[in-house]
């Protein structure tokens, strides 16, 4: 007989409790999205947005994508 983990018990016994209490979902009815949840998404995604703006700001100038007609603040600007 084989032993299993605590926690991988404990993670069934988590999702057959959340399992019981998201009710099923109709193929007819679309899906709702919580407004917390659309918003977290787009705060989320501005971010890695800026983040890999900054990242690749020396490609992006090589390519002519960014340009210095409107030069950013160095505070704004990663190390």
């Amino acid at each position: 007989m084989q032993m299993r983990p605590k926690t991988y018990l404990h993670f069934v016994s988590l999702w057959r409790s959340l399992r019981d209490v998201i009710p099923p979902r109709r193929g007819d009815a679309p899906a709702k999205a919580s407004p917390s949840l659309i918003y977290a998404a787009v705060v989320l995604m501005s971010l890695l947005t800026i983040l890999e703006i900054d990242a690749h700001q020396r490609e992006l100038e090589l390519l002519g994508l960014l340009g210095h007609d409107y030069p950013i603040p160095a505070a704004f600007l990663g190390p």
